[in-house]
């Protein structure tokens, strides 16, 4: 029986976690926005991303079920993976409020949206990104 609740109890805080991601996220690159560390330019990108994203002109129209939404997830995807890459892990933990499990799992979603990126468009951001 006590396995039982230590298992209820660690799920229910996985779930509370899992809300809190998205929340998490976005005081994460606002407050991203405001740090030191981070560049003019990539400070530019986080906030054209937001302005994109919210914006009913896209490339893809968010009308278009999946499709709509996949421009602005690899956008997003991309600029975050660009900026988590350019700053040091200690930035970003300063900034984050959910668990380590969530960062990770917010990684692992950046690497696997690059998957659908075109090489050539990825090859070119991070070639630039990393001549600093």
């Amino acid at each position: 029986m006590h396995l039982e609740q230590e298992n209820l109890d660690h799920a229910e805080g996985t779930m509370k976690q899992a809300l809190m991601f998205i929340p998490n996220l976005l005081k994460l690159l606002y407050r991203l926005i405001e740090e030191e560390a981070i560049s003019l330019e990539n400070k530019v990108l986080l906030i054209g991303t937001a302005v994109y994203v919210v914006s009913p002109w896209d490339f893809l129209p968010d009308m278009i079920p999946f499709l709509g939404q996949i421009d602005d997830l690899l956008l997003m995807a991309l600029v975050l993976k660009r900026i988590l890459e350019s700053v040091d892990q200690e930035v970003v933990n300063k900034h984050w409020d959910g668990s380590e499990e969530l960062l990770e799992l917010l990684r692992k979603t950046i690497d696997f949206a690059m998957f659908f990126l075109p090489p050539r468009v990825y090859q070119k951001v991070f070639r630039k990104a990393n001549t600093r």
